[in-house]
């Protein structure tokens, strides 16, 4: 068992083939809330099916006690909750080809994107100009490598995407990339970033089709294990 300040983070993926673009958001959804299912099952014991686990607001007044123990519930900014279990800490991800539930012993964001680049009026919106710096002057990150930083670090935080997390830099070292490796992927440490007065801490990692994983926690991590799955439904 990890000290109270580590935090064991279990993740649980499906990898696909591309989607038809029709209805591609909604069966995404639905596997997501499949892995959450099933993770809540192997990890905490707990059977909720899918069908069970349904997004609702903090003010539709299902708290803690309400009975609605499968209903998620999202604060202000979208963060998800489990409305009867708030020690359980989880976060979800999709993209296309991919689908993915986060769970740890502490708070934890999960964020998941293919490669890709941004237009010069996106990278000066969302990036420090250091970040900027880093990216123009290396030939192995791409846009993505911080992207998906930014979004792990706003889904740990609960507070979402906004100027706040734009101005929080991340810094990435293009020889820790590794290539394209044996399934499961290797994940390795990042530097903590300082936010609101306090550390989060970081690692990424690379499936071998090119998908960019990174987690945020709010405790320094101790340990990741990467769980696909194939088949979730109950």
């Amino acid at each position: 068992k990890a000290p109270p300040y580590m935090s064991h983070i279990t993740v649980y993926l499906k990898v696909f083939s591309p989607l038809p673009r029709k209805g591609a958001d909604a069966m995404m959804h639905r596997w997501g809330l499949d892995l959450l299912s099933h993770g809540l099952r192997q990890v905490y014991g707990l059977t909720l099916s899918s069908h069970a686990l349904e997004y609702r607001g903090d003010h539709e007044g299902l708290g803690p006690g309400s009975g609605n123990s499968g209903h998620i519930l999202l604060g202000p900014h979208g963060k998800p909750r489990l409305s009867d279990h708030p020690q359980i800490h989880f976060s979800l991800t999709n993209c296309p080809g991919l689908v993915a539930c986060a769970f740890s012993d502490g708070e934890i964001g999960i964020d998941a994107e293919m490669p890709r680049g941004a237009s010069p009026a996106l990278l000066s919106r969302v990036l420090t100009e250091e970040e900027a710096k880093m990216l123009a002057s290396s030939d192995h990150l791409s846009f993505s490598h911080l992207w998906t930083c930014k979004e792990a670090l706003a889904k740990c935080t609960g507070l979402g995407l906004n100027s706040d997390i734009y101005r929080v830099g991340f810094r990435l070292s293009a020889a820790a990339i590794p290539p394209a490796a044996k399934y499961p992927p290797l994940f390795y440490p990042l530097l903590p970033v300082y936010f609101q007065r306090k550390d989060y801490y970081l690692a990424q990692g690379h499936l071998p089709d090119g998908h960019i994983i990174s987690l945020c926690s709010a405790k320094v991590i101790d340990s990741i294990k990467i769980l696909p799955v194939q088949q979730t439904r109950q």
